[in-house]
């Protein structure tokens, strides 16, 4: 569990580092990917957290019981 919640922080970090440089960004193109980018860490954070549930199973699934 440890592991994931490890995982879950990396993601939020590097999601507002990509939001943070997008701010100072300059250019229109690199400002949409780093936001995209941004969205993607967001959408793999949540997806981890949902794996760290208390239901979650030996690979991230639910468990059946």
């Amino acid at each position: 569990m440890w592991q994931r919640q490890h995982d879950v922080d990396d993601f939020a970090r590097m999601e507002r580092m990509c939001r943070d440089m997008a701010v100072d960004s300059t250019f229109p193109l690199e400002r949409a990917g780093l936001l995209e980018m941004a969205e993607n860490y967001r959408a793999a954070g949540e997806q981890a957290r949902w794996e760290t549930g208390p239901t979650a199973g030996p690979k991230g699934e639910a468990s059946r019981h």
